[in-house]
């Protein structure tokens, strides 16, 4: 299996959900990192402040340490995992099936903090893992974006009882 981290706490809870879902499994836990590139460094007319090799070594190397984060989270919940961290030129989604296809990975895991209009929004890792992975993805919603999709649940069902009652008492 693959895991989508980025050290959030929608990752985390990822994590911790498919230890307890599939206890022993083999497990890559993927950080992703873009590359600068240099001119993107230099403001108009001036030399760039660093040298973009380095500020890509630096982002390359805290992908890693973020990986390992993960991995230490995914060995505490059971799981069999090593850490890899990938360079995204293109689109998240597509490096992330890449990493899949490569590893043989079956099942793809990711987290989400988004709850109600947030998740329909571009930019969502997730929905697009959904709509074009080639394996199984496996979206673990966070603690705090479930609870407050339960509590959405709640306030719409009582509404529509409100108005369902009015309806029939008139």
């Amino acid at each position: 299996m693959l895991l989508c981290y980025d050290g959030s706490d929608a990752a985390t809870d990822a994590v911790a959900y498919a230890g307890a879902l599939l206890p022993g499994a083999r497990a890559l836990v993927v950080s992703v990192w873009k590359p600068v590139a240099e001119e993107a460094l230099a403001p108009a007319a001036k030399p760039p402040p660093s040298d973009a090799a380095d500020v890509n070594d630096e982002s390359r190397e805290a992908a890693l340490q973020m990986a390992r984060v993960g991995t230490r989270h995914a060995t505490a919940a059971g799981l069999d995992a090593e850490p890899v961290a990938v360079e995204v030129l293109g689109r998240t989604w597509e490096v992330i099936e890449l990493v899949a296809e490569e590893h043989d990975a079956q099942l793809i895991v990711c987290g989400t903090g988004r709850a109600g209009v947030k998740s329909l929004l571009p930019g969502d890792l997730p929905g697009a893992l959904v709509d074009h992975a080639s394996v199984a993805v496996l979206v673990v919603p966070s603690s705090k974006a479930a609870a407050d999709r339960r509590r959405d649940v709640r306030e719409s069902r009582a509404a529509r009882r409100r108005v369902s009652g009015r309806v029939r008492s008139g």
